[in-house]
């Protein structure tokens, strides 16, 4: 109920702010699929993901929110997707993400994800333990073979770039980086109690399969390690 009352809220205010705003190109309506997806990128996406208008558009100022810039457009569409869909189930997402998408066509969709994968990025200003991120680096270019991860960057490239469905990490949060990771880790232990059987509805997010062992593979401090050293690059 928690969660269906805040994704009420979230609506209730969103749809307000469209009833208010005049003009396709100024609106706010999530409601409206005649609204392009720049439009909400800016008018409503900013709110959390940047500033409207700015040089750091995309670009987080709250470590509560993901950077969304440069990063990769198909990620962005299967994120997106998973949002409308409610099928990615993480806290943040049901909280924040589900009323937000809901209405959300294809197009819209498209459109977003085209707008943030173009905007430019920046280096996180937020400070990190150098001691920390060094120990994150040696995990993300080496693994820890000893709990079967592999390094990192043989996923998602050597700067932390991503590439297609594979997320950009460069410059992310630290903050939001380790939610994730626990997400995974979550699922990975509700996957061993299943015997691997699973069912998608028992998952935070059902479609980071790959993602389950290497987090759960990596102990408490070894994730903030590698989210802190992610933090880092640019």
């Amino acid at each position: 109920m928690k969660h269906i009352a805040k994704v009420l809220t979230l609506s209730a205010i969103s749809l307000a702010l469209g009833a208010c705003s005049t003009g396709l190109d100024k609106s706010r309506n999530l409601g409206n699929p005649a609204v392009s997806g720049n439009t909400l990128a800016q008018q409503v996406c900013s709110i959390c993901h940047g500033e409207v208008g700015s040089n750091v558009n995309g670009n987080s100022v709250n470590p509560t929110f993901p950077n969304l810039a440069g990063q990769q457009k198909d990620y962005l569409v299967a994120e997106m997707t998973e949002f409308h869909e409610h099928t990615r189930k993480d806290p943040a997402a049901q909280d924040m993400m589900w009323g937000i998408a809901r209405n959300f066509t294809p197009k819209q969709i498209e459109e977003l994800a085209t707008y943030y994968s173009k905007q430019p990025t920046r280096a996180n200003p937020n400070p990190v333990n150098p001691a920390l991120a060094a120990e994150g680096a040696k995990i993300f270019n080496e693994g820890n073979l000893d709990k079967g991860v592999p390094a990192c960057m043989g996923c998602h490239g050597s700067n932390a770039e991503g590439n297609g469905p594979i997320p950009r990490l460069a410059g992310q949060h630290q903050d939001y980086l380790y939610k994730q990771l626990m997400a995974f880790n979550s699922d990975e232990m509700v996957e061993e109690k299943e015997n691997n059987n699973a069912k998608d509805d028992d998952l935070e997010r059902p479609h980071g399969v790959a993602m389950e062992g290497i987090a759960h593979g990596l102990d408490d401090h070894q994730k903030h390690a590698v989210a802190a050293y992610l933090q880092t690059l640019k």
